[in-house]
Order: structure tokens, then sequence, then C-alpha cells
């Protein structure tokens, strides 16, 4: 009789055992599928519901970093931004409306209209490497719409969002940051770019409302009780608790349409339904037993790392090595490559789901393979004659070890291609030299080429805009981050 309930125990306790592996495989599985859509909903509350954040501006209007100035470090709402763009965000509510943006005739610089989805696919990419310079206005219709189409649009300017929430970018290239008349004539094109509901578009004489006249309309959406601390570096911040509340206010925002043709969403669903969480269903972390609680918490910090270490890791089968930088892989089809679009979402949220518009190459350690640190001195060195391939402009912005600009004496923040061009950096010998450091060198020359570093550890996302194929395959012989022998 002993033996036999100590065998029954022992069952038991193996059972138990097993069902806690299961929830920390699907948590872990779903950290890897719901990041992107976690950070999109956090992101949407901050710039469209969080009254008090500097980014605030509600739904279908859009924002300006530093009021149409040059990003700087006070800018914390994304990380990697890239300093070379004057930017323009908005989150789209289609729920009542479709929307109808407009875009000026830009006939002298990179410019981009893009349109994301929460799953980090993007429905839309405009700009003059996409569809040339004229001015255009873009019909943006939502999920199952069944309303009138104006016949003003062009066949090729409507576009099938797929689903009723959206997250818009506009980008203006800056060529000179420090010349005011250029940014002034950047924010005259800002002033030009409308997003008006398409029933308020054709009350207005078939026009866009400017940002100016638009009322601020604050977005409704469900929250939690911690939302307001997770806009600032939300993926550090957030806690199993939270990530898995979200992801379940995330499958049933009425905005957020499903792939509902897609069999390994489905499967996904499945498996998150056997922990509470899914279409239809109410989640309550308080209320689980503290051994799923523990499991969960277990997968998400599995999914945590393993998202990390794909990026980090040059081996990964997400990154591809480029000399030293890791390239980020976008394969166009997010639908079913949640790794990857997790990635992406981490290292540099509403990063392009395909190399079309641009890809990034990561760099986290030196030439001898240890960690970059703003304590030593590196250099970066160019051929003149080998230069990124590129039909727009390529970037090397520098952060800190979580991806964010820090505050310096020049505000720069990157060095780039225009800078080049406008004969604002010193070359020498054929070699354009970039002097990485936290103090400013003695030398001016160096100086003049100086890409300021923060104190401790650091990274880099180098932009490569209307990449060649050798950026995206990595072939193209990218110069090391090499330091400085003292």
């Amino acid at each position: 009789m002993t033996q036999t309930v100590a065998a029954d125990r022992e069952s038991e306790a193996s059972q138990d055992n097993d069902t806690d592996a299961s929830v920390a495989s699907i948590a872990e599985e779903a950290y890897c599928y719901g990041l992107q859509q976690v950070i999109f909903y956090v992101t949407r509350f901050n710039y469209t519901q969080k009254e008090d954040s500097d980014v605030f501006v509600g739904i279908n209007r859009l924002y300006y970093p530093n009021d149409g100035r040059p990003i700087t470090a006070d800018f914390t709402a994304v990380v990697t931004p890239n300093a070379t763009t004057l930017y323009g965000q908005s989150f789209l509510d289609l729920q009542d409306d479709p929307i109808v943006i407009e875009m000026p005739e830009v006939t002298d610089r990179y410019f981009s209209l893009q349109l994301m989805n929460q799953y980090g696919i993007f429905p839309l990419y405009a700009g003059n490497q996409f569809n040339g310079t004229d001015a255009r206005s873009y019909l943006i219709l939502p999920d199952d719409y069944e309303g009138e189409i104006p016949d003003d649009f062009a066949a090729t300017d409507v576009v099938q969002a797929g689903t009723k929430t959206l997250a818009m970018l506009v980008r203006y290239a800056l060529r000179d940051p420090t010349d005011e008349s250029e940014i002034s004539y950047v924010n005259d094109m800002q002033a030009q770019t409308t997003i008006t509901p398409l029933s308020e578009w054709l009350e207005n004489d078939r026009s866009g409302v400017p940002r100016a006249e638009q009322s601020v309309v604050p977005g409704d959406y469900e929250t939690i009780p911690r939302m307001t601390e997770l806009t600032e570096q939300q993926v550090e911040n957030q806690t199993a608790a939270d990530f898995f509340t979200l992801l379940n206010l995330v499958l049933n925002d009425s905005s957020m349409s499903l792939i509902d043709d897609s069999r390994q969403e489905a499967a996904m669903l499945e498996r998150l339904e056997q922990v509470g969480i899914g279409p239809g269903l109410e989640f309550d972390w308080s209320a689980l037993e503290t051994d799923v609680q523990e499991a969960l918490t277990s997968g998400f910090e599995s999914g945590f790392e393993r998202v990390r270490a794909t990026v980090v890791e040059s081996n990964s089968d997400v990154v591809v090595d480029m000399n030293g930088w890791n390239v980020v892989q976008n394969t166009g089809d997010f639908r079913t490559d949640w790794l990857t679009r997790a990635a992406v979402a981490d290292f540099g949220f509403a990063g392009p789901d395909s190399p079309a518009s641009h890809v990034a190459g990561f760099k986290f350690t030196d030439a001898n393979g240890e960690q970059l640190d703003g304590s030593n001195r590196y250099t970066i060195t160019f051929d003149l004659e080998d230069l990124p391939p590129v039909t727009e402009f390529w970037e090397i912005p520098i952060y800190d070890a979580q991806g964010y600009f820090v505050e310096n004496e020049l505000d720069r923040y990157s060095i780039n291609s225009y800078m080049l061009e406008e004969g604002l950096l010193h070359t020498d010998g054929n070699e354009l030299v970039i002097y990485v450091q936290n103090e400013e060198p003695d030398d001016p020359e160096q100086a003049t080429n100086w890409l300021p570093a923060p104190e401790g550890d650091m990274r880099f996302a180098a932009r490569f805009y209307g990449p060649r194929w050798s950026v995206v395959d990595g072939s193209y012989d990218m110069p090391e981050v090499v330091p400085v022998e003292e």
C-alpha cells in the first residue's frame, strides 16, 4: 500500500513537472509571437492616450519629435531612432472611417511614408525610392470596408490595411542638422503632410486638414494599471504579468484584426488558450496558481534572452555577419517569422519588414570581440572608393547599451553620408576616419569627425537606406570598430 501511494505521488509530481514545462514552453513561444504586438499596443497608448506624455497627440494626428527639430537624447519613445531624418509619427484609427494621407511634392531629397500594422507588417511603402516625387494622396481602407471609394484616388494609392489600426512613419532627410534654413525647409514639407478621416476630407472640399487645425482626439483602448510605467524602456521594464496581460488585451482589441488565414497563428492561439489567453478570454494574472505564474515567468525570461541573443550573436538565423556588423535579415513575411519580428521590435521598433526600404547593421563589440565601452577610444575607417553601397544614404548612429541617444556637447548622435557630401567631414589620403570616444579629440581634424560616445557600454545600429544587395547579404566589407592603442 505504501509503495502504491509513493508511486502515485511520484507520478503526480512528474505530471506537474511536465505541465510546468509545457506552460513555460508556451510562454517562451508566446513572447516571440507577441512582443511586436505588445510594444505596438503600449506605444500607441503613449501617443494617443497618455495625456501627460511628451509624445501625446491623440489618434490620426502627427507627432513631430522635438517640435520638428533634429532628434536629441530627450527622445526615448522608441529605441534606436535615426538622426538623419526629421520624423513624423502617428497612430491611425480606422474603426469609424477610412483615412486620407496627403504628401507634398519632394524633388530634392529622400523622403518616405510607411504604414505598419500591429504585426510589424507594412501594407504601404511610399516615397522617392518607391513611387516618385510627385504630391500624392493615399486612401487607407480598414479591414472589411464596404463603403464608397471616391474616384479621386488612383488605384495604386488605395491601400487595403487589413486591420483597423496602423502606425504611420514619415521621414524627410535632413542634409545639415546645423542649418536653420534647412530645418525650416523640411518643417514646411511636414506642415503639408496631412492625416484626415475620409468624411472630413470630403467636407473640406476634398482636401486634407492641416495638423494645426485638427482637434486632439484621444484613443479609447483598454489599459492596465502599470501602463504609464511601461512607456519608457518598456521591454526592459515589463514583467511577465505585464506582458501576458497586455498580450490578452491585444488579442481582444477590436481594432487589431487577426491574421485569419494563418495556420501557424491559429495553432499559437490554441496553445495560448491553455493558459487562459486569447480572443474572448479574460486573463487575470493574480488568479493564477503560483506554479503557473512561475512557469509563465520562466518562459517569459527564456523568450527575452532568446530574442536578445538573436541580434547580439552573429551566428543566429536572424542576422548575417558583415565583417563584425550583424545585419538583420528581414524576410518580408512577418506573418510566420515571429523570432525575426520580435528581434526587430526589440532592437528597432517600426523597422521595415523587408530590405526594400533600409536595413540595419548592429554592432556590440569591437574588432577584438570586446564589448564596446565609452571609456575606450575607437576608429572606424572608410575607404572613399568603397563607401557603403546605397541608393539613398547611410548613417552610423551611436547609442547607449539600451539603444537610446546620450546627451553630448555637440548634440551629434551620428555620422552620415550627407555630412560627407556637404564637406562637413575631414578626409585624408582617400580615407574617412570616424573618431569614437567620450571626450573631444585634441586634434582639430579629428574633432571634425568626432562621434561622441556615451560613458559605459554602448552599441551602434548603422542604417543603409536603399541598400545594394551586398549590404543585405553581408558581403560588403564594412569597416570594423577598431580600439585605439593607448
